[in-house]
């Protein structure tokens, strides 16, 4: 009976041992993929656009740029409430919402997915293209944006793009002043830290 019990228990042991190890095993994996299931965010990012005319220029500002990047999936999602962008001059604000139809479309938004990976152990800048669609005016257009990015700090990520966009490919009249007509195309810049979920 003794040497049953030894025998039993030095089976269990050798089982407890071997479950104690595969639990390990299986902790350092999932601890490896989790690292990599990494989420960066903002909720008070920047978002520019500047218009040019053929003797003026005058920008469109906001501090609401909204959204996230799952690096795991690489899936892209940033949005703007319209209302939130001022050019310094209320007419030309409100004109600005009319002409995007605020109402009816109360975010710029941009969802796509990465086309390269970020490297997390780099230092320094990276140049990642984003490819997806840009919403403006209710219009979706397929668009490619360089983002820059650079891991500033353990969880915070600088993010800056910049790009250009003609507003006629979105259905929008350009906006005159004074008979003078804005330029069809419009420089966009974003600028956000974006800090891990």
């Amino acid at each position: 009976m003794n040497k049953f019990m030894t025998i039993e228990n030095k089976r269990i042991m050798r089982l407890s041992k071997t479950s104690i190890f595969y639990l390990l095993i299986l902790f350092l994996f999932l601890s490896s993929i989790t690292s990599f299931a990494q989420i960066y965010s903002t909720t008070e990012g920047n978002a520019n656009f500047k218009a040019k005319m053929p003797f003026n220029s005058y920008m469109g500002k906001t501090d609401r740029l909204q959204g996230t990047i799952n690096f795991e999936t690489g899936k892209v999602a940033f949005k703007v409430p319209v209302t939130s962008i001022k050019t310094d001059k209320d007419k030309r604000d409100e004109h600005m919402y009319e002409l995007l139809e605020a109402k009816k479309n109360p975010d710029v938004v941009f969802t796509g997915k990465l086309i390269d990976d970020f490297d997390f152990d780099k230092k320094g800048n990276q140049s990642v293209p984003v490819k997806g669609g840009f919403t403006l005016a209710g219009t979706t257009r397929q668009i490619t944006i360089p983002l820059d990015l650079e891991l500033v700090s353990e969880g915070t990520i600088q993010l800056k793009a910049s790009w250009s966009l003609l507003i006629t490919d979105y259905g929008l009249e350009r906006p005159s002043i004074a008979f003078i007509q804005v330029n069809d195309e419009h420089d966009l810049s974003v600028d956000a830290l974006l800090k891990e979920k």
